[in-house]
């Protein structure tokens, strides 16, 4: 599992030293002594622990790194807009809203929710080959559409969809079969840019899913991806947690 897509975590594992010797051995044997206890691993970085119903807002201008343990979290999206999210035990934190699983929780997967402005979201003309940046319109359908009718790409027909009393669409999205990333442009295969500088795509690393909402008349994105391991209980666990997301205004 790439830690938050960016870097590959390394799983942290502990062996433990059976001992053959019975009770009545260690009395006989003097020069018996107990199994040295391993040591379980913990994160260096903050845990946060979210009081019975509370909803922890994360703080964005803290550490870069923090871990949960199972609860409701804010993220702050906007000076007016958070959202809420139930968030599974042990999952890392970039900056205060990009959740990933960790070597701490087991699993895989990376899920935010970020914005794709109707004026400056851009498509590349190929999500791997051409990622000269193009415009597309201004809805939730809009982007949805454009991504089904980019190339090479495998994307379901957009579906609608209510995620906390926001309508928008929902579609999956799969790397494509026989396309090297590695071989794209930038080594990477581009989804879509929410600013018009043309390096700055949000890539596809194995699967997504994507709930493309009208949240106040602004276009947000619940993204939910994962890489080439990914497996079902992992797609379960992203899914529950867009399912649980909603969005509120502080006026």
């Amino acid at each position: 599992m790439k830690r938050l897509s960016v870097a590959t975590a390394l799983l942290l594992a502990t062996t433990a030293c059976a001992s053959n010797g019975t009770a009545a051995d260690d009395e006989t044997s003097p020069s018996s002594s107990p199994p040295t206890p391993t040591e379980t691993p913990t994160p260096k970085d903050p845990v946060l622990t979210p009081r019975p119903g509370e909803v922890f807002e994360l703080d964005q201008d803290g550490p870069e790194y923090v871990f949960t343990k199972a609860g409701r979290y804010a993220v702050r999206l906007t000076p007016k807009l958070v959202h809420e999210v139930d968030v599974p035990d042990m999952w890392e934190v970039l900056r205060g809203e990009i959740f990933s699983t960790s070597e701490f929780s087991g699993g895989n997967g990376v899920f935010l929710v970020m914005q794709a402005p109707a004026g400056s979201t851009r498509l590349p003309a190929d999500p791997c080959a051409d990622q000269a940046p193009e415009s597309l319109g201004p809805t939730a359908g809009d982007l949805a559409d454009a991504l089904k009718a980019q190339p090479i790409l495998q994307v379901t027909r957009p579906a609608p969809v209510t995620i906390g009393e926001r309508r928008g669409v929902h579609i999956r999205i799969k790397q494509p079969e026989g396309v090297a990333p590695k071989a794209c442009v930038n080594g990477q295969v581009a989804l879509f840019s929410p600013t018009s500088r043309p390096l700055d795509w949000t890539m596809l690393y194995g699967g997504a899913e994507m709930w493309i909402l009208d949240v106040d008349g602004g276009r947000w994105v619940i993204l939910a991806t994962c890489d080439e391991t990914c497996s079902q209980a992992d797609r379960g666990t992203l899914r529950r947690m867009a399912e649980s997301v909603t969005f509120t205004r502080n006026d």
